[in-house]
């Protein structure tokens, strides 16, 4: 008899604890703007480093001698853009990164998905510099205190240097923007358009002639060169409509990140700089001339004043 209490017991407990992690997962304990008991007190100046984890050294030289070769330029100031965080094509990341060094921002908002979907927030931040091989990245801790005061974003220092959408693009902005100070921030899957409007009313503000927003985001996966191309005029075109209801539903084999995409592009839409120039749109498949592998598609866009 003992034993059959203790084995009920067990049970319900292990119930519990299964029902409270699938809650975790698919609907997150705290949504933008609401109440976060877990809230810190942000005081310390001397800050730890993250270290250096995503790092392709190859794909990354081979892209900054391209770029160096090529040196292009924006056609205005840019207040946004879109690179990939997939650091197979160095090169593209590379070139968008140095067309912003003469520029020359004080700040890049850093926005891209929380692959994983760790943590118990819509969106994390970190405090940490970020160790690269050129040096340490800094944390623009300001801006980051007031969205954590402002309930946008929880620290969390475990979530974001695992995650390569953020921690993979640090050393292209040390390289090129030494002195350039970033806000990284992961987003959620999960979040409504209501989460995306509350985050992008209050990120806009921080976006100016000083500073810039940056999603790094993916776009079609697992699908080949045709397919992905095919996909990818979808997503294009969705955005260019800024389709947010059908940017959303948008699954892994059009994008990664929606909710990155779309706080971006109502930002863009905010601030009247919606005006697109279209660096790069290609694929794996494509750079590795088969058009039958599974492929992750990219683009690298960057938004000006109309």
């Amino acid at each position: 008899m003992i034993y059959k209490k203790l084995f009920l017991l067990l049970f319900i407990l292990f119930l519990v604890g299964f029902l409270w992690t699938v809650t975790i997962r698919h609907n997150p304990l705290v949504k933008i703007g609401q109440k976060n008991s877990l809230d810190v007190s942000i005081t310390d100046n001397n800050r730890l480093a993250h270290p250096l984890v995503f790092f392709d050294k190859d794909a990354f030289y081979r892209g900054v001698e391209e770029a160096k070769t090529k040196n292009k330029i924006f056609i205005d100031h840019a207040f946004g853009g879109i690179v990939p965080h997939h650091l197979f094509p160095g090169f593209i990341i590379t070139d968008f990164f140095n067309r912003l060094s003469k520029q020359n921002p004080n700040t890049i908002i850093l926005i891209g998905p929380n692959h994983y979907e760790r943590g118990d927030y819509h969106a994390l931040a970190s405090l940490y510099k970020w160790e690269t091989p050129f040096g340490t990245v800094d944390p623009n801790e300001q801006v980051i205190q007031e969205l954590v005061k402002n309930k946008m974003v929880q620290i969390d220092e475990n979530v974001l240097p695992e995650d390569h959408a953020v921690a993979g693009m640090m050393p292209f902005i040390k390289y090129y923007l030494p002195n350039t100070k970033v806000v990284p921030i992961l987003l959620s899957g999960f979040m409504t358009e209501i989460d995306t409007q509350i985050l992008s009313n209050e990120l806009k503000n921080y976006v100016d002639s000083d500073s810039v927003i940056i999603a790094a985001v993916d776009f079609s996966h697992n699908l080949t060169n045709q397919q992905a191309q095919e996909k990818d005029r979808t997503t294009l075109e969705l955005m260019r409509s800024f389709n947010y209801k059908q940017l959303l539903s948008l699954n892994n084999e059009y994008l990664d990140s929606p909710s990155s995409i779309t706080v971006f592009l109502k930002i863009m839409q905010a601030l009247g700089t919606t005006k697109m120039e279209i660096f790069y749109h290609t694929n794996s498949g494509e750079l590795q001339k088969n058009d039958y592998i599974e492929t992750t598609s990219y683009f690298s866009i960057a938004y000006y004043k109309l």
